[in-house]
Formats: C-alpha cells, sequence, structure tokens
C-alpha cells in the first residue's frame, strides 16, 4: 500500500464529505488540509469566547464549512477561506449540557436538539431567524438522529415528536420549516423514522417490544400500508406466533433505493422490495457455518503474547466453525439479546452486512440478489464497519475493545482475507497515543483512500502497491512530519462573523433574539 507523509492531528481530525480536505481542530486553530496535496489550505483562529470542552466538530453536507460547539455556543468556518464565520450563542442548552449538533439541508441551516429533549431549534443563518419545535422525542447523542429526517432532493424535515404520550410526526417545510402536516402515528412507541434515498417513502417502525410494525407513508404524509408481523415473517412461524415476538431492531435502506433491510430479535434479516413493499430476500444466520468454495470463513490469528506490537493473520476455515458469543472482556457485562441490530448495504447494493448482537465479533457478508451468504469474517473482539461510500464491495472493519487499539482492517471480496490498516502499523511511533481512528476518504481517486489518526499524527493510505503506480503523494514536497498548522494557529482570520444569540432559554416557549455584530 502507499501511504503519505505524516502531519499533526488531534483527537478531532475528520475527512470532508467530499473527501477534498481534512480538518484537524487543535487548541486554538482549525486546519484545513488537501487530501490530493497534503498542503495547508486553510488555517482558522478559533475565537478567545470559544471555551469548555468541545461537544461537536462537523463538516457542513457541502465539505464548504466546518463547525465547532461546545455546552453554550456555536461557531461556523468558511472551510477554504475566510468569507464567513457565524456565531449562535445558547444553541437550545439547558442545565450546561452540550445540545445535539447536525447541519440542516443546506449549510446554512443548523439543528441543535436541547440535551433534555425540551426543544428543537432550527437555525437558519442566511436570514437569522429560528424555528423552534417543542418535545422531539430523542435526544440523546446515540439516538437523536433516529427521530429526524431529511428529504434528499426537496429538503423536507420529517420529525418525530412525543406529546401527551403520544407520537406525532411533522413534515416541515424545506425554507421556512413550518409545519405543512402532523399527525398521530398508530403507534405505541415509535424508534425511527427515516426517507429512502429517493424520497418516496417515509417510514416509521414501532418499538421492538411492541411487536413487528413498519408504517409507509406518501411524501405528503399520506399513510399507505402497514406492513405487520406476517409481513415480515414469510412463514418462518404462526401468525399468532409472530404477533407475539419482539420486534424490529434494525431498518436499513440500501442507497439505491430499491431494497430495506429489516432485523429483529431472530436470526434471521428480511429485505423488502420498495416497489412493492413485499418481502423478496429472506437471509438466516446459520448457528453453525459450513465453508464452501462459494463461501469464505476467515478467522482472525491473533500474535503471540508478548511481543512488541500486536500481529494480525487471518486463517480461511476449512471445516465447519460456530461463531463466537460476546467476550469475556466486552464492556457490557448485561446479557445480549439475540437478533441483528446493526446492517448495511455497500455502495453498489448488491452486498449486505450484517452482525448479530449475542456474536458481535463475526460479520456476515450477503450476497442479496443471490440470497446466499458469500463470507463470514470472525474477529477476536467486537467489531464494527461501515463500507466505501461510492467504492463497491469495499468494506471497513474496527475493533471496538479497547485493548485493540482501534484495530482496523479492509475487506473485499477477491481478497485473500482481511488486510490490516490499523494506525499502529503505518504511524512511527511503537505505541500509539490515544484513541486511533480509520476512516474512508471520499474522494474521487483510481484507488481508494483511508485517513489514519491517533490523537498527535495523520497520515493517508492508498489501497495501491507498486505494481499499480507511483504513490499519488510522492509529489507533495513536504517531509515527514509537518509542523506548520502549529506554526500558523497565531494567524488571524479576517472577515465580519455574524452573530446570532439566544437570550433566554430558561422556558420552553422563549424565542431567539438575534444581532448582527
Amino acid at each position: 500500500m502507499h501511504t503519505s507523509r505524516v502531519f499533526k492531528s488531534s483527537p478531532q481530525c475528520k475527512p470532508s464529505p467530499d473527501g477534498r480536505f481534512v480538518a484537524t481542530l487543535g487548541s486554538s486553530a482549525i486546519s484545513i488540509r488537501s487530501t490530493a496535496s497534503l498542503r495547508l489550505v486553510n488555517v482558522v483562529r478559533l475565537p478567545p469566547e470559544l471555551s469548555g470542552p468541545v461537544s461537536g466538530f462537523l463538516w457542513a453536507p457541502s465539505s464548504s464549512r466546518v463547525l465547532v460547539s461546545t455546552a453554550d455556543q456555536i461557531q461556523i468556518f468558511s472551510a477554504v477561506d475566510s468569507s464567513f464565520h457565524a456565531t449562535i450563542r445558547n444553541p437550545a442548552s439547558a442545565g450546561g449540557k452540550a445540545p445535539v449538533i447536525y447541519f440542516g439541508a443546506r449549510d446554512t441551516e443548523v439543528l441543535a436538539c436541547s440535551a433534555f429533549g425540551l426543544k428543537l431549534a432550527i437555525i437558519d443563518l442566511s436570514t437569522s431567524k429560528v424555528v423552534e419545535i417543542g418535545n422531539p422525542k430523542f435526544h440523546h447523542p446515540s439516538s437523536a438522529s433516529r427521530g429526524l429526517s431529511i428529504r434528499p432532493d426537496t429538503g423536507h424535515l420529517a420529525l418525530l415528536t412525543r406529546v401527551g404520550g403520544k407520537d406525532v410526526i411533522s413534515i416541515h417545510d424545506p425554507a421556512t420549516r413550518q409545519v405543512e402536516r402532523s399527525w398521530c402515528p398508530e403507534t405505541i412507541d415509535g424508534q425511527g423514522l427515516s426517507w429512502t434515498r429517493d424520497g418516496q417513502w417515509l417510514l416509521l417502525w414501532e418499538s421492538p417490544a411492541q411487536g413487528r410494525r413498519l408504517f409507509l407513508y406518501t411524501p405528503d404524509g399520506q399513510h399507505f400500508r402497514t406492513i405487520g408481523a406476517s409481513g415480515l415473517s414469510q412463514g418462518q412461524s404462526s401468525n399468532a406466533d409472530a404477533i407475539l415476538e419482539p420486534g424490529i431492531k434494525v431498518c436499513q435502506l440500501s442507497s439505491n433505493a430499491e431494497l430495506c433491510a429489516i432485523g429483529d430479535h431472530s436470526r434471521r434479516v428480511a429485505v423488502l422490495s420498495t416497489q412493492t413493499w413485499r418481502e423478496t430476500v429472506s437471509l438466516l444466520h446459520p448457528s453453525t457455518i459450513v465453508p464452501m468454495d462459494t463461501l469464505q470463513v476467515w478467522q482472525e490469528q491473533l500474535g503471540a503474547a508478548g511481543e512488541r506490537r500486536s500481529t494480525h493473520a487471518f486463517l480461511r476455515a476449512t471445516q465447519m466453525v460456530a461463531p463466537p458469543g460476546p467476550w469475556p472482556d466486552a464492556k457490557s457485562a448485561v446479557s445480549v439479546s439475540p437478533g441483528c441490530s446493526l446492517a448495511a448495504f455497500d455502495a453498489s447494493s448488491t452486498l449486505l452486512a450484517t452482525r448479530l448482537d449475542d456474536s458481535p465479533g463475526t460479520i456476515w457478508i450477503w450476497d442479496v440478489a443471490a440470497a446466499e451468504l458469500r463470507a463470514v469474517l470472525i474477529f477476536h473482539s467486537n467489531a464494527g464497519f461501515s463500507w466505501h461510500p461510492s467504492s463497491r464491495e469495499l468494506l471497513l472493519v474496527t475493533c471496538q475493545d479497547d485493548a485493540r487499539h482501534g484495530a482496523s482492517f479492509v475487506w473485499d471480496p477477491v481478497s485473500n482475507g482481511p488486510t490490516s490498516v490499523s494506525p499502529e502499523d503505518y504511524l512511527p511511533a511503537v505505541k500509539a497515543v490515544g484513541k486511533t481512528r480509520v476512516s474512508w476518504i471520499n474522494r474521487e481517486s483510481e484507488f481508494p483512500e483511508l485517513l489514519l489518526a491517533d490523537a498527535e499524527r495523520c497520515m493517508l493510505l492508498s489501497l495501491s502497491d507498486a505494481g499499480d503506480g507511483p504513490n499519488p503523494w510522492q509529489d507533495d514536497g513536504g517531509g515527514e512530519w509537518d509542523g506548520a498548522s502549529a506554526a500558523r494557529e497565531d494567524g488571524e482570520t479576517t472577515g465580519r462573523p455574524a452573530v446570532l444569540d439566544v437570550e433566554d432559554i430558561s422556558a420552553l416557549d422563549d424565542t431567539f433574539s438575534f444581532r448582527n455584530a
């Protein structure tokens, strides 16, 4: 593999959505670096009033702006120049807790959900106006995204709130964010909603404790169909038994908007066609796996204890193997419920990766069209995964156990097992500093690329070999270590910031007031 030189990093280091830049948040400045040349394109000095722990560091959807948030304010900066700077004070915060922050449908729209779920503030930076919506159902950082969804292309916002013990869905105008339609769905405890990728359907699913029910709505909020337990079981059990079984744990849509994968508390995942909303494929995770020519089973082999640097090798199984259960050193000591709560389609929507909660170290790769298991990857710790955003059939697996220091691997169907891409294998240090991270770089390039980082250093990795051509970063002109960002953190930014100030957040119905500085 080809690697770039090492450059300065921090615990907050993220690639832009279009893959052209990497933003690194330092103590007093944000450094923006080009992924093509590795040169700094901008250094944004943080204002002195931005104090306290950083709760959010985000790229705008267009990759033109970056956002930094603390408990009492949000700062938004232009990424490559100093043409824009906005400040939002007291953004729906309460009790000193940092709100959950998202960019909206546009770079000029910010969504701030208060820490205790009192309200969701939709802030329009272009008009200095705010729309407040009370009682968003989900407000914790791990779940807030399940309660809102922005429709592709049009930008309509669908929001799930709860008032008086009842769920309420509202659809908001893409420009004004005023309510266009709202209704109470027939849910007892809705657990998530999402637009399909083509924006033709709005999905809402019920809590697992309330049975298997998936509600379908048209873009204007008209109820189209409710898919119940019988429609999601495909003869696996009687209708009476299916009604009593726990319901949906995960609802995942494909990037081509043609498929929807539903996982529940069983070992089965149902794949529905969004054209007919009927089950087309049923994927059953076997309790024992029999390797075949068409089914790869790769088991991780750890190096001997006491080695200075851990080594990773994978052995292809030739005999029947059973996926292991949760590892003894797992953080959670509580019993794990069975079923699938993690699933994702690849960029081509032909492969589906799943993980069962009762065997969190095993990743299952399914060929959806053939309804066959193509590969099983077995690791020695709990593992998460993410497909490459645009390259098909390319999977990144990251071990989630702290003792593994974020060990990461790349797999594709033609590889000879997963390949290690861990930061400790490439960064020039005996031991990685802080938490290590590996993420995809989603830019147009001949070969896929990754960002490898720990708390102090970063580098880029190209999934290409010497025989594939020259190193894409061989002409960047820098040394192995670049301290330029630290030297330029004292640089000043120019431009007049737009300051948005919330006068009082003590009452739920208080409104924001704004002033231009």
